[in-house]
C-alpha cells in the first residue's frame, strides 16, 4: 500500500509539471492550388534536356561506328589517291538520253582528270574495279566511254567480267561471241569487236562464260590482246568483277596500264577500301584514282557545289529538243556491226598528238 501511494504522489507531481497544451499552432493550414509533387513543368524541361543530350550522344556514337567513306577528304587521306570525279545519285545511261544531259558533265570532269593524272600519255588501257557488287562500276565505264567517244577518241569497251557480264545489256547486243571466244579459239580480232550505235565507240562482249575465268584471263593471248588493242584505239576500258570477291580483277589490273576504283558513297568501310587498293598494287597495278559514285549532292551539304553544273548546263527552254530526239532515235535504230576499220594498228603519231 505504501508503494502504491508513493507512485500515485509521483504521478500527480509529474502531471502538474506538464503543460496542459503541448501543441502550439504557428500558422493555420492552407490548401494549395497546385500539387507539390510531381512538378510537371520541371520534369518536362529536364526530360527534354536529357533526351536532347542523349540523342546527340547516340548520333555521335553511330557516326563514330560508321567507318564508310563520306567525303573526298576521307578517300584521299586513307587511300592516298586523288578523287577523279563525284558522280551524282541516280545517273542514267547517257547514250540513251535525248538531248544534252547535265549528268554528262560529271563524266567530262572524270575524263579530264584521267587525262591529267596519267604520267605516261601511252597509258591508254584502264580497268574499272570496285570492292563489292552494286557500286556502279559498269555504269561508270559505259558513261565514261560514251563521253570519250563524243570527244572524238576511238574507244573500246571490253567486258572482262566473266562472272556476271552486264555491258552488253546497255546496248542490247548479244554476247554469245566475244572475249572468251577470241582467247580460246583462232578467231580474228575484228570478229569479236562490234561497233555500237555511238560514233567512235566499240565493244567486245564477254563471250561464253568459262568455268575457269581467271585462267583464261591470265594467259599470253590476253596479254597480246591488250597490247594489240592499245595500238588500235585511243582508249581501252576493261570491265572487271569485284576485286575482293574473285581473282579475275587482280589479273586484269596486272595486264592493263591503269586501274580506276569506283566507290559507292557511304557503303564500304575504309579498311575494305584499303584492301581494294592493296589488291591492285600487290599484282603490280597502278591506281590512277577513285570515282566517288552515287552521291546525293542535292541533300549533302559537303557536295552542294557540285550541283552548279546542273543548272549551268541544263538546256534552255527555248532550245528545241526535236533534233536531239531524232539523232538519238537514229542512233538507237542503227544495229551493232562487226568492225573492220580498226583491224589494223594505227600508224605512229607524233608527240604533239596525244592518244586520248
Amino acid at each position: 500500500m505504501l508503494f502504491r501511494s508513493r507512485l500515485k504522489q509521483l504521478g500527480e507531481q509529474i502531471q502538474k509539471q506538464i503543460q496542459t497544451e503541448s501543441i502550439i499552432i504557428h500558422e493555420d493550414p492552407v490548401i494549395p492550388r497546385f500539387a507539390v509533387s510531381p512538378n510537371v513543368m520541371l520534369n518536362l524541361v529536364l526530360g527534354a534536356v536529357v533526351g536532347l543530350v542523349f540523342g546527340i550522344g547516340i548520333a555521335f556514337f553511330l557516326e563514330f561506328l560508321d567507318t564508310s567513306v563520306k567525303t573526298l577528304e576521307d578517300v584521299e587521306r586513307y587511300l592516298q589517291v586523288p578523287v577523279l570525279a563525284v558522280i551524282p545519285k541516280e545517273v542514267g545511261i547517257l547514250h540513251k538520253q535525248s538531248g544534252s544531259s547535265p549528268d554528262a558533265e560529271a563524266y567530262r570532269i572524270l575524263r579530264t582528270n584521267i587525262e591529267f593524272n596519267r604520267k605516261n600519255p601511252e597509258d591508254n588501257s584502264i580497268t574499272v574495279v570496285s570492292g563489292g557488287t552494286g557500286e556502279g562500276k559498269s555504269t561508270t565505264l559505259v558513261n565514261l566511254a560514251y563521253i570519250c567517244a563524243q570527244g572524238g577518241y576511238t574507244t573500246l569497251m571490253i567486258d572482262a567480267d566473266l562472272r556476271r557480264p552486264r555491258l552488253h545489256t546497255f546496248f542490247d547486243i548479244n554476247n554469245a561471241v566475244g572475249l572468251t571466244n577470241y582467247l580460246t579459239t583462232e578467231l580474228m580480232l575484228e570478229d569479236v569487236i562490234l561497233q555500237t550505235p555511238v560514233d567512235n565507240l566499240y565493244f567486245m562482249p564477254s563471250g561464253i562464260l568459262p568455268s575457269d575465268a581467271a585462267g583464261i584471263l591470265n594467259s599470253r593471248r590476253m596479254s597480246e590482246l591488250i597490247q594489240d588493242v592499245k595500238q588500235r584505239f585511243d582508249l581501252v576500258l576493261v570491265d572487271s568483277p569485284p576485286i575482293l570477291g574473285v581473282s579475275d580483277a587482280s589479273v586484269l589490273a596486272s595486264e592493263v596500264d591503269l586501274t580506276m576504283i569506283v566507290i559507292q558513297h557511304r557503303k564500304l568501310p575504309r579498311n575494305m577500301l584499303l584492301r581494294v587498293k592493296q589488291a591492285v598494287e600487290n599484282v603490280g597495278g597502278h591506281v590512277i584514282g577513285v570515282v566517288l559514285n552515287n552521291v546525293d549532292v542535292r541533300s549533302d551539304s559537303q557536295y552542294q557545289y557540285y550541283t552548279s553544273y546542273y543548272t549551268y548546263y541544263a538546256p534552255s527552254e527555248s532550245q528545241s529538243p526535236v533534233s536531239h530526239q531524232k539523232e538519238a532515235a537514229k542512233s538507237e535504230a542503227a544495229p551493232a556491226k562487226s568492225v573492220a576499220s580498226v583491224a589494223a594498228p594505227k600508224p605512229p603519231q607524233g608527240d604533239d598528238q596525244d592518244l586520248y
